[in-house]
């Protein structure tokens, strides 16, 4: 449901009450945080922040998008509809999902909800449906936060971050709703919500359970069972006090066929974070928290036993003063104490700790120029164990200092250009156990910070139909690890790229996106100066990389009550230098789904849908001149649904 409020204070929340209960559609339109579900104690952050993102480069994507596309699998969702994730080859299929953003030197980037701070978690393997966490009934909006952004999120920011906002309960009044999609491949997915918000406090809940019977359709799987839940609470202690409690429980269990053999895989995940925000006056507030984070995956037929637990401690001071009539002084200086708890297949049994002090500062001159600058400084220390016994600490470095700064100006009322450099940092934890011992071995790099530098210049042309923005990008990440006689070789990765997102609104009922992403090039260089062309982290196989992806999405309004959609993706196809300067070409693949709602009544919508039209299975792993190897996947898939609002 989306609440659009333009007013402020008490009024924007009586009149969030006073909106119509609507069933969700796929909408293309671009999100806004609305001012109707920002408490007046968050305000003055809210601006900090968004003057904070002036100069920088993002894409956010709708709830409903995300819910009408994969309600399932975010992560399947967000890759297709939005700029900035690296597709490799063969994980295009609806239950995989990468989140490489701009960069092939680091295995994903880190995750925020609603702008907490970022974390990893243990990934689901094997097969079966993956990044299930969040049910996307909950979902307001996914952003991909492009650039390096180590200042304001630290670990796992290469490339950038994937931001999640969840729906508030101060939107909405007596407020509950159901969705249902069953669909050809044996699948039955059930979500609901309920929500309500007074001026005092206010709850959204929502719950997910997917059964699925596969029966080896794909070969690979057998079933699989998703269970998730959500609460988010508030409560106000007055207008410059308010209190927000987040819990998120998340179970999957799929049971995989590998070797004619069934073997279960069993994932949880749980999400908790308490904060609290003062108003200190009209121009001052503070911000303080605890966020935990566990997530936990057992293939006991592999022998794999996984998990990964974070508990943040954060606290921000913002201030939004004008410094004359002509500039106005947006700032935050904060500090984080994180502990992330590694354990692997009861062997590993490692814990992190970083501790940073860091500041974000955004001037703005007539509303027409914003220069904003950044620094970080995080302390490092490990407490490595490997079957038991304390090993020796190999971190290169104990301290780093992180940056960014960038400048955005509107050279005509609807041409805003921008330009940024921002460092990213990675503390690539998973090469314990993933790259055997080698990071223990003192003869190599040991354990080093992945650190990482993006130049990046941009436009934005906005019209009366749409916008149109343009990005190009620069990132170097230093000390990316690579297996090398058993010790840690230090490499840099360098990477430019090319984005492009248009929105057009080609008349009321007609509405079109594309996002065109490209990766001009992309090099290696080992740590004794050699070109390792595209191969990175072991062996000597190249990182397969697409010719370009372009993805296309579409709206269209048949009437006040009936609606189409469709998304269409496309990539030319791969290719991989390796070490020795062959090259390894992949084949291309097109995707496309589309979809119709018919909204019966305001608050119930009958849907449909067809997932990969042109029944798809080899998604980019074909490698040219070779047999088509379909990895069992599942070809077209025919959906039906129903979104349901009391």
């Amino acid at each position: 449901m989306k609440r659009m409020v333009k007013a402020t204070g008490k009024a924007a929340f009586l009149a969030c009450l006073a909106g119509t209960a609507a069933a969700e559609t796929y909408n293309l339109e671009p999100v806004v945080v609305e001012s109707g579900t920002i408490h007046s104690s968050q305000s003055v952050r809210q601006s900090v922040e968004s003057a904070g993102e002036s100069a920088r480069s993002n894409s956010y994507v709708d709830g409903s998008v995300i819910q009408n596309l994969n309600p399932v699998n975010t992560g399947d969702a967000l890759r297709y509809s939005t700029l900035g994730i690296i597709n490799p080859p063969g994980t295009g299929d609806r239950f995989g999902g990468g989140s490489k953003i701009r960069t092939s030197g680091d295995w994903g980037a880190s995750r925020s909800i609603d702008g907490l701070p970022a974390f990893k978690a243990a990934d689901q393997e094997g097969g079966g449906y993956t990044n299930t966490t969040i049910p996307s009934i909950a979902i307001e909006s996914i952003g991909v936060l492009r650039g390096g952004r180590a200042v304001g999120y630290g670990d796992g920011t290469d490339g950038g971050v994937l931001e999640t906002r969840i729906k508030s309960g101060r939107g909405y009044k007596d407020h509950a709703a159901v969705s249902l999609d069953l669909s050809s491949a044996m699948e039955a997915n059930t979500q609901a919500e309920v929500a309500h918000g007074t001026e005092k406090w206010d709850y959204y809940v929502a719950g997910s359970w997917l059964q699925a019977a596969y029966d080896g359709d794909p070969e690979n799987l057998d079933a699989q069972h998703v269970r998730g839940g959500l609460g988010k609470f508030g409560y106000n202690f007055s207008e410059d006090t308010r209190v927000e409690l987040l819990g998120i429980m998340n179970r999957s269990e799929p049971d995989i066929i590998r070797s004619g053999n069934e073997e279960a895989i069993r994932s949880s995940s749980n999400v908790l974070a308490l904060t609290a925000d003062h108003r200190l006056s009209d121009t001052h507030s503070i911000r303080a928290g605890l966020f935990h984070n566990d997530s936990h995956t057992l293939w006991a037929a592999r022998s794999r036993d996984r998990e990964i637990n974070n508990n943040i401690l954060f606290a921000d001071h913002y201030l939004d003063v004008p410094l004359s009539d002509r500039v106005q002084y947006l700032g935050t200086v904060g500090g984080e104490l994180k502990r992330t708890e590694y354990l692997r297949d009861n062997q590993w049994d490692a814990n992190f700790t970083d501790v940073a002090l860091k500041s974000i500062n955004t001037l703005r001159f007539d509303d027409n120029l914003a220069v904003t600058a950044g620094v970080r400084h995080t302390w490092f220390e490990n407490d490595v164990k490997l079957n038991g016994v304390e090993q020796a600490d190999t971190l290169a470095e104990d301290r780093i200092w992180s940056y960014e700064l960038g400048a955005a100006y509107s050279v005509l009322p609807d041409t805003r250009v921008r330009a940024s450099v921002a460092t990213g940092y990675n503390r690539f934890f998973e090469k314990y156990g993933n790259f055997g011992s080698d990071a223990l071995n003192s003869v190599g790099a040991g354990d080093e910070i992945v650190e990482s530098l993006t130049y990046e210049i941009g436009v934005r042309q906005d019209f009366s139909f749409g916008h149109l923005d343009v990005a190009l990008f620069d990132t170097e990440q230093d000390g990316v690890p690579r297996r090398n006689a058993g010790a840690i070789e230090s490499m840099t990765v360098d990477q430019q790229g090319l984005e492009v997102e248009v929105l057009w609104r080609a008349s009321k009922k007609l509405t079109f996106t594309a996002n065109y992403f490209q990766i001009l090039d992309m090099k290696a260089t080992r740590a004794d100066g050699s070109d390792a062309n595209g191969n990175i982290f072991f062996g000597t196989n190249g990182v397969s990389l697409p010719d370009y992806q372009l993805s296309v999405q579409a709206t269209y309004a048949v009437t006040d009550q009936v609606t189409l959609w469709g998304l269409a993706y496309n990539t030319g196809g791969y290719e991989a230098e390796n070490l020795d300067g062959t090259i390894t070409e992949r084949e291309g693949f097109t995707k496309l789904d589309i979809g119709g709602s018919w909204k019966v009544q305001p608050n119930w919508a009958l849907r449909a849908r067809v997932e990969n039209v042109f029944d798809e299975r080899t998604f980019g792993s074909t490698i040219v001149g070779t047999t088509a190897n379909d990895g069992g996947n599942l070809g077209t898939v025919f959906w039906i649904g129903t979104d349901y609002t009391f």
